[in-house]
């Protein structure tokens, strides 16, 4: 997909999601959000929003749009924006905030996913809303993961897709075919994933 098709997904599908997220991260302060597992989080989000597309595989929440494996970056396709999917696999991440140095380990074992809150371009720093599975707290947290500080391990950001319920022919240029598009769509995202499964 084009920068401004892949912009136009994040205008019809992201921008709720965000919203979506943001709300649940007010309830978890009173009760349970999904089953308490990242996946579950990440799942009730994606309910709250009538047209965003569950993912058709583990960790494949929509097209694939920045990936990154240590300190290498294998895709940036565009802006990473509030409502993306970030998945964290075997991650260890060190560095500096402020002027306290810090480590933290994530998505060891099962990966670590969450909605995409804030970026920062310049400081290649995002924000995301996630499960939160420490006892006594509020079931969502915020985190912040600088991408320059991965030592070790991936992360994956997608653009979050919109359900094949909800497309129309007026979602594509004219002269392309609604089935046409789709189809390249998908096409293009298994691509993406294999070229960076090749990579890793």
């Amino acid at each position: 997909m084009t920068v401004d098709e892949l912009r136009a997904v994040w205008e019809r599908v992201g921008v709720y999601v965000a919203e979506a997220a943001s709300g649940l991260l007010e309830r978890s302060k009173r009760t349970l959000v999904g089953n308490g597992s990242y996946e579950g989080f990440v799942a009730e989000v994606l309910a709250q929003v009538p047209n965003a597309s569950p993912p058709h595989a583990p960790g494949e929440y929509g097209f694939l749009i920045y990936a990154q494996t240590a300190a290498q970056v294998h895709a940036r396709l565009a802006d990473i924006m509030p409502g993306d999917v970030v998945v964290l696999q075997g991650a260890k991440l060190k560095g500096h905030k402020g002027l306290q140095s810090y480590s933290m380990s994530t998505g060891e074992g099962r990966p670590c996913v969450g909605v995409v809150s804030e970026f920062d371009a310049k400081k290649l720093k995002l924000r995301a809303l996630q499960a939160n599975r420490r006892v006594g707290q509020a079931t969502v947290e915020s985190v912040s993961y600088r991408l320059e500080d991965l030592k070790s391990g991936t992360i994956k950001v997608r653009h979050t897709a919109r359900s094949s319920r909800f497309i129309t022919t007026n979602d594509f240029p004219i002269g392309v075919s609604c089935i046409g598009s789709m189809r390249y769509a998908a096409m293009e995202n298994i691509v993406m994933d294999v070229r960076s499964a090749i990579l890793y």
